[in-house]
């Protein structure tokens, strides 16, 4: 039973010292020559000259809410799969899941979330 758990300790240890020993290395190794060209941000090749604007904020807002629920979406496959093995009590959690998540949906719509005017 422990020889399963070791071999695992041991991947995540080497996991692990391989990705310092990668970092470090491209920092030690790495070519270094700094200049003015080099500090300025790279935007497709055009040197910015003043900010043009900001973002609105619903940008972002759809972007959360599109995340927050494809996510939900995503966790119902496996649920969905394992639901012959998960039995009534299975299907109740499942359900009380989606109601959560009907709700909230159903919330964002009603207080304008979705609205890109």
């Amino acid at each position: 039973m422990t020889q399963s758990y070791v071999a695992l300790l041991v991947y995540l240890v080497v996991a692990l010292a391989l990705a310092v020993v990668l970092s470090f290395a491209s920092q030690w190794l790495g070519p270094r020559h700094p200049g003015a060209v080099k500090a300025l941000p790279y935007e497709s090749g055009i040197v910015p000259e003043a900010p043009v604007g900001y973002f609105s904020v619903r940008f972002y807002r759809v972007a959360m809410f599109f995340l927050v629920f494809d996510v939900a979406v995503v966790a119902l496959y496996p649920w969905a799969t394992a639901l012959r093995h998960l039995g009534l009590p299975g299907l109740l959690r499942g359900l009380g899941f989606l109601v959560v998540v009907v709700l909230a949906f159903a919330y964002a719509w009603k207080r304008g979330g979705f609205r890109w005017d």
